[in-house]
């Protein structure tokens, strides 16, 4: 592989991640350390990696690198979530009630996303916080546009259910 592409996925991607990693609550240092350090590893693995699936690649790494960094610290983080926004999005594809979004705070929104599953997690935050399309959630995670879909459908049903059992509405 040239080294076009690698520099193309770089200006496409590492805002991306760096971004997605402040998100889940990655200090600026950090995010820009796991940035880096994943397209290293990107540069030193290129020829093992199908290059149709290195911006993917690169996108778990960085993932993986953060949370293996989280489990050697022990470090617990806050989601850096604009619940409002949040919401406001989420509800915007479903049927949500008006009611919470209007009354219910930035803290209760993370405390729901914080009991999903991490794939879940990661795909609500790529979604609606990021404002990312289904099309570059599928070529981050190496998903076709119908399995984000789906799987975007059942994380909002998840997050409405946890959201029910801890708030009494859904």
């Amino acid at each position: 592989m040239s080294k076009e592409p690698l520099t193309e996925l770089y200006n496409r991607q590492a805002k991306i991640i760096y971004r997605y990693l402040l998100k889940y609550g990655c200090r600026k240092e950090e995010a820009e350390e796991i940035v880096q350090e994943c397209f290293i590893k990107a540069i030193q693995h290129i020829d093992s990696v199908d290059e149709t699936k290195l911006p993917s690649w690169i996108f778990k790494v960085a993932l993986n690198t953060y949370r293996n960094y989280l489990k050697r610290k022990s470090v617990i983080t806050e989601l850096s979530i604009d619940g409002g926004g949040f919401f406001s999005r989420l509800s915007a594809e479903g049927d949500f009630t008006e009611n919470i979004l209007v009354n219910e705070s930035a803290m209760l929104v993370r405390d729901s996303l914080s009991r999903l599953k991490s794939g879940y997690k990661d795909l609500l935050i790529l979604k609606y916080e990021m404002g990312l399309s289904y099309k570059e959630i599928g070529r981050l995670l190496g998903l076709s546009d119908a399995t984000v879909k789906t799987s975007l459908y059942r994380a909002r049903n998840e997050f409405k259910r946890l959201w029910g059992e801890a708030y009494g509405r859904s």
